[in-house]
């Protein structure tokens, strides 16, 4: 049974029994976000899915793609994992470019400050990466009157 059979069935029989995702993932012994990740692969077109199935894509390529807006976006980033054979990192980082690419080219206050805050967050779990491959990274933040310092420090490089 590939994910895409295993989310129909998931589907299926949370509209046969009348449950909701929490319920079935109790019943499954499996967590509720497992449910809810698998069922998210359903808005992929049955053609993105022939696709997929066919080239042995992963599941988590399959949701990275689930971020992209537009089926054309999600085709041509799935082209480029095929071709190129991308791995799970490299097609997030793919679809993290082409998701920054919907991004106004003016933003105002309020949207420069939530820019900054994806941009922290990115850097933070990039941070949290380079540490799990064993690079002895250390970071500070620190704030002065209305500006922000972030520090990075790179021990063992």
């Amino acid at each position: 049974m590939d994910m895409f059979e295993e989310a129909r069935a998931m589907s299926g029989t949370m509209e046969l029994c009348k449950i909701t995702q929490k319920e079935l993932a109790e019943r499954m012994g499996v967590s509720q976000s497992y449910v809810a990740n698998k069922l998210r692969l359903l808005s992929l077109s049955p053609h993105m899915e022939r696709l997929i199935i066919k080239h042995g894509i992963s599941e988590r390529h399959a949701r990275a793609l689930l971020r992209l807006e537009s089926e054309n976006d999600r085709l041509d980033v799935l082209e480029k994992v095929i071709t190129r054979e991308l791995t799970v990192r490299e097609c997030e980082a793919l679809v993290d470019l082409a998701v920054d690419s919907y991004m106004p080219e003016e933003v105002g206050k309020a949207g420069a400050l939530e820019r900054i805050d994806v941009f922290v967050d990115t850097l933070k779990r990039s941070l949290t990466t380079l540490r799990s491959l064993g690079v002895d990274v250390t970071d500070r933040t620190s704030y002065h009157g209305e500006k922000m310092y972030i520090t990075v420090c790179f021990s063992n490089v």
